[in-house]
């Protein structure tokens, strides 16, 4: 039977991945040792694994293929074949196929109602989440796959709208920013210089910064420059520099800069971790006090983006909040010397723990950073992911 063979194959994709990369990453090379399959078992399979991590949690106590199939119940807005063979091989209740194409909350409820969802384990560390979260909002919002969205310059919004209209995509416009609601391969239908990739709660951090255009400004942890490219889209006239401990990534950067024919004033590889090193670029050391705005977008544990990379739901360890926030305070303490003083400092994570946001920023004020504001920019009702970003002032 086509659903028994099918079912070994997924075992076999779990079984064999060890959690050490990211999932889409193993199953590429699953894919590559099994090239007998084409573009629509791809597909199946890959959607499959990713339901099953998407509620994985949820399960804790249920034998697998039962976690598999309450996966598919949770996420399919109907039962395939393959998950009527997994009610039938299971003796499931098979009221459930008469519930089967109800809407997600109301389904969620039929199973919290039988006990067959555990919350306290649906997320982890959930009781650290920020106050202010609806926790139970956020962890139904990871059983459904976020949006694809891009961000469109000003000058190249009516260009795009023309061609996806033209080619009948289907797409919610807001601004800059518009919204797809399943993945599609953007690069095939616009020029290359038109848009960029970036989630939407990432395009509003723009609120955080208030420039004139003439400021000069450090990413420091700039990595491929997504934010950086659209601080440049807004305010033209800064003096950007960016850094990273990866100089790959920078050559990325470089390459994005150059195909949107966007200047920047310095690129170079920084370690912003380590305490006291130089900070250079072309060949000039940076002094003290020297950059108006500072932009952390500082290595967190991602939790606000787990929509997207739902194995973390299940990899993720408490310990890992600790060390990133050992990250996040030694990159602030070494940056915030190069800035002048009345000078200000954006912190940004994709994380929903306090301890990496507000708690973190308040442990700030020793450096003598005050806080202006902070706050969440909340995705889980967008399909999108969750960020928190805070503006310090140096006094």
């Amino acid at each position: 039977m086509r659903e028994l063979v099918q079912l070994g194959y997924i075992k076999q994709i779990l079984t064999e991945y060890n959690n050490d990369i990211p999932l889409h990453f193993h199953l590429k090379e699953f894919y590559k040792k099994h090239r007998q399959f084409g573009a629509r078992d791809r597909r199946f399979y890959s959607e499959v694994v990713y339901k099953y991590f998407r509620c994985k949690t949820l399960f804790v106590k249920l034998p697998f293929e039962t976690k598999l199939c309450y996966s598919g119940f949770l996420t399919c807005p109907k039962p395939t074949p393959f998950y009527n063979y997994l009610l039938s091989i299971q003796n499931m209740d098979t009221a459930l196929l008469s519930t089967w194409d109800a809407p997600l909350e109301e389904k969620f409820e039929i199973l919290r109602s039988t006990n067959m969802i555990t919350m306290a384990n649906a997320f982890p560390s959930i009781s650290s989440l920020e106050e202010g979260i609806d926790k139970e909002q956020f962890v139904k919002s990871h059983l459904v796959q976020p949006n694809f969205f891009i961000r469109v310059p000003k000058n190249k919004v009516n260009l795009v709208l023309n061609i996806l209209q033209e080619r009948k995509v289907e797409f919610v416009n807001n601004g800059e920013c518009f919204t797809f609601a399943a993945p599609i391969d953007i690069s095939k239908l616009l020029p290359e210089n038109s848009y960029e990739v970036q989630d939407y709660s990432s395009q509003q951090t723009i609120d955080l910064f208030q420039l004139e255009g003439q400021e000069k400004l450090w990413d420091c942890c700039s990595g491929a420059g997504g934010k950086s490219l659209m601080l440049m889209d807004r305010f033209t006239g800064v003096h950007l520099f960016c850094s990273d401990k990866r100089s790959n990534i920078l050559n990325n950067l470089k390459d994005r800069f150059s195909n949107k024919q966007l200047s920047v004033s310095g690129v170079n590889v920084y370690d912003a971790v380590k305490k006291n090193e130089a900070l250079i670029f072309d060949n000039t050391v940076i002094p003290d006090s020297f950059f108006d705005v500072i932009l952390a977008d500082v290595p967190c544990s991602g939790s606000g983006t787990w929509g997207r990379t739902p194995e973390r739901l299940s990899q993720f360890k408490e310990e890992e909040i600790g060390v990133y926030g050992n990250l996040q305070t030694s990159i602030v303490k070494n940056a915030v010397k190069f800035l002048k003083t009345g000078g200000k400092l954006v912190y940004i994570t994709c994380s929903v723990y306090a301890a990496e946001n507000t708690e973190k920023v308040k442990s700030f004020e020793p450096l003598g950073l005050k806080i202006m504001k902070q706050n969440y920019f909340m995705g889980y009702d967008k399909n999108a992911d969750t960020l928190f970003g805070a503006v310090l002032v140096k006094q």
